[in-house]
């Protein structure tokens, strides 16, 4: 008795479930309209999106990897001998590289395009480059994740990423005329704001230590002079100091500024003869210019917005049928 009752309720759960999915079809069938029109336009609204992406948003993007030569150059110059030591990223920093930058007739042209007041200040032209991230040097170290390689990479390995909007670049025409300029500037601004310096500092010391030398020579004491026993007791060293007191401070101070200076002299001359003052072989390109293909990941979001549109057009359906039997059972209860 009590397993044939077992088996009713089993039934009547079979019975239910059947009902539920029927309603449910049902349901689905009555409303397929509402269904279509609400996927139809998540689709399309997806479609568009990725098309604005595509039109808007799709850059032409370029970098080059390059290297500093500072480690050469250090294990001659030393790092007791100052030099102006200068970062690839502090180039847009000074106002003159950024108007040099913007003499590129391309970019000229793009900039005034886009930007509509106050274009001849220094700081609109900067933050124009920023805000649309036309330029970006970084180092690479930095931009390695994996710590074990990093520490495989010089601190003085840098990349140079240009971007523009593929719109305005067609043929990559600008953004390759624009990493063109660049590297131009790079070689200028390591020219003129370090091996100038060098080749200036040379020159001063040149001049300087003939000086000093000559000034070393009048200010030298003999040592043909002769103490006589039991003299005054003072070292023969101090003995010079007491007799002549201005030629022997003159030595100490010209000869430790003499030394000084002929041992910059020639770490500085070293480096012009090995010809390390010069831009080609002091920037080393770790390679050519690479144009990137981005990935823009707009098929993985066409399937999203795909499967997101079919189950708003789902929901959409069992919300007008819930409104729907919620109006007639207020309009039951006011009857």
């Amino acid at each position: 008795m009590m397993q044939n009752n077992l088996m009713r309720v089993e039934d009547n759960f079979q019975e239910e479930d059947e009902i539920n999915i029927y309603n449910l079809i049902n349901i689905f069938v009555k409303n397929i309209k509402m269904f279509l029109i609400v996927t139809i336009l998540g689709i399309f609204i997806t479609c568009l999106y990725i098309g604005v992406r595509i039109i808007f948003f799709k850059n032409n993007t370029s970098y080059i990897n390059y290297t500093l030569n500072y480690e050469e150059i250090n294990s001659y110059i030393g790092s007791n001998i100052y030099y102006p030591k200068k970062s690839p990223k502090e180039i847009l920093l000074d106002n003159k590289y950024i108007d040099l930058l913007f003499e590129n007739p391309e970019l000229k042209e793009l900039y005034e395009e886009k930007v509509n007041e106050d274009r001849d200040n220094v700081n609109t032209k900067r933050q124009f480059l920023i805000n649309n991230k036309v330029l970006e040097t970084s180092s690479i170290k930095e931009l390695t994740k994996n710590k074990d390689e990093q520490e495989l990479i010089s601190p003085d390995s840098y990349r140079t990423t240009i971007r523009i909007n593929r719109r305005n670049d067609s043929g990559r025409k600008v953004s390759d005329s624009v990493m063109t300029t660049y590297l131009d500037i790079l070689n200028q601004y390591y020219k003129e704001n370090m091996f100038d310096y060098l080749a200036e500092r040379k020159q001063y010391l040149e001049k300087t230590l003939p000086v000093l030398k000559k000034q070393l020579e009048e200010n030298t004491v003999s040592g043909n002079i002769k103490i006589t026993s039991g003299g005054t007791g003072l070292t023969e060293s101090n003995y010079f100091k007491y007799i002549y007191p201005i030629q022997v401070s003159n030595i100490d101070t010209y000869y430790e500024k003499y030394k000084t200076l002929e041992t910059e002299y020639q770490a500085i001359k070293t480096l012009f003869d090995l010809e390390l003052n010069k831009t080609e072989n002091f920037i080393k390109y770790d390679s050519s210019i690479i144009n990137v293909k981005e990935k823009s990941g707009n098929f993985t979001k066409l399937l999203i917005g795909i499967v997101l549109s079919l189950c708003l057009g789902v929901f959409a359906t069992f919300v007008k049928e819930f409104i729907e039997l919620y109006k007639k059972n207020q309009k039951g209860k006011m009857y």
